[in-house]
């Protein structure tokens, strides 16, 4: 159990090198891109962004999950070969659909001929890049992965400044910046991983489609659910409320999404982890550990981003941006909620199962638009909040009572206290008290030291030793 905790520590701590760089930094450009847009341009933005995580599984089928899960099983030289170059056909196959519709789209509708070119290219080289870090991460190149992401937002953020700022470009510079940051990043991945040599038209095997179809298609409504939770929201909310209430709901989910951040690095590992581990005898115990682990690192972390929001808000966005302050809390231990279900989402993965990631997820997408179609009357911008939070919560207890019936997996007494302090967390970001805040931070820094104090102590002792 040692030996394969170490492990995902070591991969955990390779992939959220890059992660972190690249998630922190496009945090800051945040408060930028806001004073850069109109709050309008920038609530078109988020839906642009969303609306191509929407359509980036559907046109591909969801095949570059596929590819990462079969190149963990011992694959001949040949079979690599067949996995990715199948994987290349169905997604080019996917790019010619999505520009012929969108060359339909543009007609009907001329007021999005102006970045529907934009749309188009943002959607191919996100594409791509998906696939890429998945072939990487299924090849064990996790080093090209993380450099990769640091390449991207470093590229795109020189480009965006060059475009907005130099150019006056607004909204399609920023858009043409990730096209421009996304294909550097392509490159430097070719490149360094020699992926070219795996690629071999003569290796398109119609068997190696199927059984990678087989995997991936049952993840597509997974996807698509997990899109309905996570950003069907910023639709129902643009066509109630306005694109500028949308620009508010999305400043809201980016502090939220630095927890989120975080557990995605740990999700990679904690993936390819569970496949390993998946018919090991000691698997209940294994499991147990890990969750409550993950629960304690990140949960602390969370705290201390509750901690200093008031600070981000007060020096990092507007004064017509305040209205998501009040929504990060509830986005916050909705995101904690998520985190449990996606853990159990990962063994999923390791047994196969990956219908039941889809039909779970879809329950939960279910009940995040019924909710919010009822209370956004009443509630107006708080509805979305308060959906997507009880969509999670639905999500974690459907399979957290399903999984239980093949693994026993159990919360520790502190993981379980953990919400308590959760839950004061939340309250006080509600009492508009500087003093109290102040006193929060401080305590959230010092309760982040004592939960990862053998982290604290190891990083300390290096920089000590250098």
């Amino acid at each position: 159990m040692e030996e394969r905790s170490k492990k995902l520590v070591k991969n955990t701590a390779i992939l959220g090198l890059g992660t972190i760089c690249t998630k922190g930094i496009m945090f800051l450009m945040t408060p930028l891109f806001t004073r850069w847009l109109t709050q309008s341009d920038y609530g078109i933005f988020d839906l642009i962004t969303t609306y191509i995580t929407l359509i980036i599984p559907i046109i591909t089928l969801s095949c570059g999950e596929a590819v990462f899960r079969l190149f963990l099983e011992k694959n001949e030289a040949d079979k690599e070969k067949k996995i990715i170059t199948n994987a290349i056909v169905i997604d080019a196959i996917g790019f010619i659909v999505a520009s012929i519709i969108t060359i339909i789209v543009s007609v009907i509708y001329s007021e999005i001929r102006n970045i529907a070119v934009y749309f188009l290219l943002l959607l191919i080289v996100e594409a791509i890049n998906e696939l890429l870090t998945m072939v990487l991460r299924g090849l064990k190149k996790l080093n090209i992965y993380t450099i990769s992401n640091i390449i991207f937002v470093l590229s795109m953020v020189i480009s965006v400044v060059i475009l907005v700022k130099c150019f006056n470009l607004q909204l399609q510079g920023i858009l043409l910046g990730y096209i421009i940051g996304y294909g550097i990043s392509i490159i430097f991945m070719v490149k360094k991983s020699n992926v070219l040599q795996y690629i071999s038209f003569k290796q398109v095997d119609k068997k190696v489609a199927k059984e990678m179809l087989s995997y991936s298609l049952p993840l597509m409504p997974n996807s698509l659910s997990w899109w309905i939770v996570n950003a069907s929201d910023r639709t129902i909310v643009s066509v109630f409320l306005g694109t500028s209430s949308n620009a508010i709901l999305a400043v809201a989910h980016k502090i939220p999404n630095l927890c989120q951040m975080l557990f995605n690095v740990f999700h990679l590992s904690w993936q390819e982890s569970a496949v390993e581990t998946i018919e090991d005898s000691d698997k209940d115990q294994y499991y147990t550990k890990v969750m409550n682990q993950m629960i304690m690192v990140l949960s602390s972390i969370c705290i201390v981003i509750m901690g200093c929001n008031f600070l981000i808000f007060k020096f990092l966005f507007t004064e017509e941006y305040m209205m998501a302050y009040y929504q990060v809390p509830i986005l916050v231990i909705a995101i904690i909620i998520s985190m449990l279900a996606q853990f159990i989402g990962g063994i999923y993965v390791a047994r196969k199962e990956s219908y039941k990631n889809g039909k779970t997820t879809v329950i939960a997408a279910v009940t995040n638009i019924i909710i919010h179609f009822l209370l956004i009357r009443f509630i107006g911008i708080y509805a979305a909040t308060v959906s997507t939070f009880i969509a999670y919560l639905t999500l974690f207890i459907i399979r957290y009572i399903d999984i239980k019936k093949i693994i026993n997996i159990k919360f520790y007494k502190s993981s379980l206290g953990n919400f308590a302090i959760f839950i004061y967390y939340f309250i006080c970001i509600y009492i508009n008290n500087l003093v109290l805040h102040c006193i929060n931070l401080v305590l959230a820094i010092v309760y982040f030291m004592i939960v990862n104090k053998q982290i604290v102590i190891k990083v300390s002792k290096k920089l000590l030793a250098k």
